[in-house]
């Protein structure tokens, strides 16, 4: 089972993510403030997806209801966060693929691009 079980973990996960990627983004791909709904958007995602597997683990794929056994409606879920994060993956430049197409950002300069010039 995964850890945590509360909206705080959420948040917690989430918060951590963001820690852990955003800065990243910015130095290399340039990420600007006007892309930090999209950045915002992408770490609620993971922490939401997060969320749906820890319920999985937890609850099992198949629940029982009056009607029987029916697929836990946490599989549709995950299924819907995780065609959402691949959207933000895209977006963001953070699949192999996808970091080929960002331009990293000029920072200006006379460099002829000797990091110890």
């Amino acid at each position: 089972m995964l850890p945590g079980d509360s909206a705080e973990d959420v948040r917690g996960k989430a918060r951590d993510v963001w820690r852990r990627t955003i800065p990243a983004l910015v130095v290399a791909a340039g990420l600007t403030d006007s892309q930090r709904e999209t950045a915002i958007e992408y770490c609620l995602t993971v922490a939401r997806l997060w969320q749906a597997e820890r319920e999985l683990s937890r609850t099992g794929l198949v629940v029982e209801t009056e009607r029987g056994n029916v697929k836990s409606p946490w599989v549709t879920i995950a299924h819907q966060y995780r065609s959402h994060f691949r959207s933000l993956v895209g977006e963001l430049g953070l699949s192999p693929a996808s970091a080929t197409r960002i331009t990293p950002p000029d920072f200006g300069g006379d460099d002829d691009g000797d990091v110890f010039d």
